[in-house]
């Protein structure tokens, strides 16, 4: 029997074919009455008769109701055209008495007429060309699904691979999943009761906390005992989180969205889950579960299991529901008393004193370490699980890590340069370390006896602004910090460690023993863990082997899982602790199986790295060496800004610091673009696009994910520290990208077009194509809602910041040290001239007076705890670092008030279907208000306004139901 999706999809077919039918037979009925009146009308000559006669036919194209000759306003939908006409009856008759209206007046009348049909015909020819574009989708979908269907499955959203490295590949994760992984079980024990239970002094607080945490568990589990479990709202925020995700094919993700829409349905879904929950002893996947690999954007290939809708909402549901408990539960446990280090400068009971002698009340917030902190518990700590089951944290397509992995592979010259790289590291390393120690001394001191500010805990959140919005949004900021960190630290305290790593395929290699030996010492019940081993056996057959029978998985976990998600967070949370507790309150910043950590310490890194490795091996985990980096980077001397790179030796991975399509460069500091691997994905884009050179829609969306957003989001989002030169460098290399894959080569990766520009080739490929000429560029940016085709323009994004960012980010550390003299100046002449308010309720001991009374605290000891503290005035360093992650905002595009973009927008009126272009300029994003303001005038010019097509023309249903599916990417 069809599935609810695929008959939705099938009567969405019929429906666009039907209405592409009768806007075919529309056209051809105005072309006829527009040729007969026009020639009627050049025949006569020009006359008031003529004018009457044209004016009779303009009204009947448009099918404009009139009663005794005259016009009824709106029965038509073209209020303008109404009110031309009705004003247009009365200067007929005016004209019929007034000698004084001359030939010239009925001239105009009559251009102004014959414009309107003129218009109205190129509406109709651009209304048919959207419609031949839609029913070529439309044929290449259908051919492609029919060629890839399978007999016993819905395979609509999955693609089949052929390649022999997706076989090789295939071949690996096969051997992978269907062999047990060897890990020590007693290690895993052994690793997890020397870190959560030690024999310390501190053992006391992590056992309560750790007792705590165990009986929330117990706890949950009762909750999740309950026999009603799902309802009509669990279930709509369980198909959203689904939707979002990547699990299903479209095919059931249709569905999905025809659940959420049925009461009847979603009543009989939570009868049949709720009754399902209470059985949870007997669930099981079934006989056996489909498996296909699809291909990511990046060139890298994930295996999906084919499972049944109910299925998934089902696992879904639970995994939310776990996925928010253990944020909550394990964020109490980090926050504890006594349990989590901190690792910035504490303030001994002493310096506190001294300093609030001299310089009154001390405060830890807002502080550089408060900021810091903020941003890891809000944006990394265990980021991969959600603070509540309606968190909605979706990336759009293209909006994924470039394969670094596979770079190295086809880079010869990759080892060759680390090699040159180390040896002049080395050479250099000598001569930088007597000046880099000199600089140290100013931030080393001895905080024997302290104890950390009472306030820094308290204001941890700073009211969530630091929270990214996804996964890649977290990502980037993490890129904008270190960036920060390097410039901060290198210019504060000399120097800067770093290393960044990767778990070699966390999820197709996390061992099940891990998972159930984490889970059993947090307290979960056999109950949960005979579920959890149940669900991590899932029998498992590839959809192409049909003759092959189901085996069980003995190692890893289901993909895009919200529960393997949280099998991964758990483990891993260990990890957190562990590094944190070794590193006297250092994190590793981490998100998913992707972790980084820098220290102005060289040992402290090399400490993180050995116990990164030590736990990995432990939990029966591999590290990515492919991804595994690390550089040392110093200033070169007191008085120079320069960075030096310095050698890692041989404590830390060897490699450089990667991401996405960026690099750090260890002798400038900076993140910068790995042009050899922007060429390598040019050759990949020319490749797509040129499959789908028979499908002007499928090559736009696939131009849109890599180009616009792949590309974009792989270069590193811009920000104050990485410089109005990064934005130079994205622009600069958008624009080779245009170049080579359109212009004219004859290189096999080039497209073969003279133009260098992605609308000129569009423009020819829908005239070889359609034969439609002479398209204005607005045609192709504008949104598909007015008629356009929406190809998203890279550069207008860019462009609208690139005014907003620093030109020069370390200018901001000379200022720094500027106003911090200032400050520490001002403060001296407070103290001396005894106007210093003290109010002894706010200080810890105000009968504190220090030897040296009458000398003033030396300008070393006022800085000491610049990350630790409020100073209070404004540029300090706390200051600095929000300036530095700054993100610039678009400066919109200005527009005359009653000029004819402004005028233009008004005629759209309060169309509830428009988006991107609206009637209200006020209320357009920047992107949207550049595209009116470029691109309008000619668009203006050409249709008359700024709908290319009259609303009710376009197949709107089939074209959304177009822009929300996957783009098939080939191999």
């Amino acid at each position: 029997m069809a599935s609810s999706g695929s008959i939705y999809s099938e009567t969405l077919h019929n429906l666009t074919h039907i209405k592409l039918d009768e806007l075919e037979k529309k056209r051809k009925t105005f072309e006829k009455q527009r040729h007969d009146f026009t020639n009627a009308t050049q025949l006569a000559g020009l006359s008031l008769q003529t004018i009457e006669t044209l004016k009779e036919g303009v009204t009947k194209c448009f099918g404009i109701s009139t009663i005794d000759g005259r016009i009824l306003p709106g029965t038509s939908g073209h209020q303008r055209l109404e009110i031309i006409l009705r004003n247009l009856d009365r200067f007929l008759a005016q004209a019929r008495y007034d000698p004084s209206v001359s030939l010239q007046t009925l001239h105009r009348w009559q251009q102004s007429l014959l414009r309107q049909l003129d218009l109205q015909a190129l509406k109709f020819e651009y209304a048919s060309l959207y419609g031949q574009l839609t029913k070529q989708w439309l044929s290449v979908t259908q051919k492609s699904a029919s060629s890839d269907q399978d007999s016993e499955m819905d395979m609509s959203g999955f693609e089949h691979i052929s390649s022999g490295k997706s076989l090789e590949s295939r071949l690996a994760w096969e051997q992978g999943a269907f062999t047990s992984s060897n890990v020590d079980r007693k290690a895993v024990a052994h690793m997890l009761q020397t870190s959560f239970e030690p024999v310390t002094e501190n053992s006391k607080n992590l056992g309560n906390a750790l007792n705590t945490l165990r009986t929330k568990v117990r706890t949950f589990e009762r909750d999740l005992a309950s026999p009603v479990n799902f309802n009509a709202e669990t279930l709509n925020w369980t198909i959203k989180s689904l939707l979002a995700s990547d699990l299903l094919a479209d095919s059931k993700l249709d569905v999905l969205r025809d659940f959420l829409g049925n009461t009847t349905m979603l009543k009989e879904i939570a009868d049949v889950l709720n009754m399902r929950m209470v059985a949870l002893d007997d669930w099981s996947w079934g006989h056996e579960v489909l498996l296909e690999k699809r291909r990511q954007l990046n060139g890298t290939s994930k295996v999906y299991m084919d499972e049944d809708v109910l299925q998934a909402i089902f696992l879904q549901y639970i995994g939310l529901r776990w996925s928010v408990f253990w944020k909550n539960a394990l964020r109490s446990f980090r926050s504890a008393n006594g349990v989590w280090k901190t690792w910035h400068t504490s303030i001994s009971l002493s310096d506190r004193k001294r300093r609030e002698f001299y310089l009154g009340p001390v405060s830890a917030h807002p502080s550089f370490g408060s900021v810091r902190l903020a941003m890891y518990r809000q944006g990394y700590f265990l980021s991969q699980l959600s603070d509540s089951v309606t968190e909605e944290n979706s990336t759009g397509e293209g909006e994924e890590e470039a394969d670094f992995e596979g770079f190295i592979g086809h880079n010869p010259n990759y080892a060759r340069k680390r090699k040159l790289q180390t040896a002049r590291i080395n050479r250099q390393d000598q001569a930088a370390r007597a000046p880099r120690r000199q600089m140290m001394v100013a931030s080393s001191y001895n905080t024997s006896g302290s104890t950390k500010p009472a306030t820094l805990e308290a204001h941890e959140d700073l009211s969530g602004q630091y929270k990214p919005k996804n996964a890649m949004d977290a990502k980037q900021s993490l890129l904008h910090l270190l960036s920060a960190e390097i410039l901060i630290k290198t210019r504060l305290q000399g120097e800067i460690t770093c290393f960044r790593s990767q778990i070699d395929n966390l999820y197709s290699s996390l061992p099940h023993g891990t998972i159930e030996n984490v889970w059993q010492f947090f307290g979960v019940s056999k109950r949960w863990l005979r579920f959890i081993e149940r669900f991590l056996t899932a029998p498992l057959r590839f959809a192409d082997d049909e003759f092959s029978e189901p085996r069980p998985r003995k190692t890893g976990v289901p993909g895009s899982h919200v529960l393997s998600e949280v099998f991964g967070e758990v483990v891993l949370f260990c990890l957190d602790f562990q590094v944190n507790q070794e590193t006297d309150g250092e994190l590793l910043w981490r998100t998913n199986d992707d972790f980084w950590f820098w220290s102005s310490s060289l040992a402290k890194c090399e400490r993180a790295w050995s116990v990164t490795q030590h736990f990995v091996t432990t939990m029966g985990l591999k590290v990515n060496n492919s991804r595994s980096g690390s550089v040392h980077m110093a200033r070169e001397s007191q008085t120079s800004n320069k960075i030096m790179s310095l050698s890692t030796g041989d404590g830390l991975p060897h490699g450089q610091i990667r991401w996405g399509m960026l690099y750090l460069n260890p002798d400038s500091g900076r993140f910068e673009i790995d042009q050899a691997m922007v060429d390598k994905h040019i050759r990949e884009l020319s490749h797509q696009l040129q499959d789908k050179s028979n499908n002007v829609f499928a090559w736009i969306k696939a131009w849109n994910s890599y180009a616009a957003t792949f590309f974009t989001s792989n270069f590193g989002k811009p920000a104050n520290c990485f410089g109005q030169q990064h934005v130079d460098d994205m622009l600069t290399t958008h624009r080779r990208i245009q170049r080579q894959i359109f212009l004219a080569s004859n290189d096999a990766s080039s497209l073969g077009h003279t133009s260098g520009s992605v609308i000129e080739f569009l423009r020819q490929m829908i005239e070889g194509h359609f034969g439609t000429k002479d398209m204005p560029d607005g045609y192709f940016y504008f949104p598909t809602e007015l008629g356009g085709l929406e190809v998203r323009n890279p550069f207008i994004g860019l462009l609208q910041i690139r005014e907003a960012v620093e030109a020069n980010p370390d200018q901001l550390l000379d200022k720094f040290h500027e106003a911090e003299m200032e400050a520490y100046n001002a403060a001296q002449s407070t103290f001396d001239e005894g106007r210093l308010r003290k109010e002894a309720s706010e200080m810890l001991d105000p009968h504190f007076i220090p030897a040296d009374a009458d000398t003033f605290l030396p300008f070393q000891e006022y800085t000491r705890y610049r990350d630790s503290l409020d100073y209070g005035f404004n540029g300090q360093l706390r200051d600095v670092l929000s300036t530095l992650l700054q993100k610039p905002e678009e400066e919109t595009i200005e527009t005359e008030e009653n000029g004819p973009i402004k005028l233009a927008l008004n005629e759209l009126g309060n169309r509830p279907d428009l988006r991107g272009i609206v009637s209200n300029w006020y209320g357009m994003e920047p992107y949207w208000k550049w595209v009116a303001e470029l691109y309008g005038p000619a668009m203006i010019e050409k249709f008359g306004g700024l709908s290319v097509v009259d609303p009710g023309l376009l197949p709107m249903g089939m074209v959304s139901l177009f822009k929300s599916g996957r783009v098939n990417w080939q191999d």
